[in-house]
């Protein structure tokens, strides 16, 4: 495997964890846990600290799984790179919101969600550090 391969394996790797773990959180609520930095940093982090704190604080759990489909789309510098851009068109269809009553939120469905994502290693390690939704 070439170094680009590894960066773009090891990038998608921290991505998919992030997702895993974002939501294993939003299943609890327990937006205090810092699993979440296993994966994430910065900008990212925050983005989904707001929204697990933002359904805690309005009584709301996520279950279910998004569908991800996440391919590379830049890679800087090239051969070398420590900062990888990824896209996805994540399927939210069975990832919703329901009440701690276990009723859902509302008769809103799920759907796709174009993100974009930019992984970045820092000192060996991956993590996603900007996302867009």
């Amino acid at each position: 495997m070439t170094a680009a391969q590894v960066a773009e394996r090891d990038a998608l790797a921290a991505y998919r964890g992030m997702w895993e773990d974002w939501v294993a959180i939003a299943a609890t609520g327990d937006y205090q846990n810092p699993r979440l930095a296993t994966h994430a940093s910065g900008p990212a982090l925050s983005l989904i600290y707001r929204g697990v704190y933002a359904n805690w604080r309005d009584g709301l759990v996520a279950r279910g799984e998004p569908v991800l489909s996440p391919k590379t789309s830049a890679a800087t510098p090239p051969g070398n790179s420590d900062r990888i851009t990824i896209t996805d068109c994540v399927d939210s269809s069975n990832w919703l919101n329901y009440r701690t009553d276990g009723q859902l939120e509302n008769d809103t469905p799920g759907g796709r969600r174009f993100i974009q994502a930019l992984a970045v290693q820092t000192a060996g390690e991956w993590k996603v550090d900007q996302l867009v939704v």
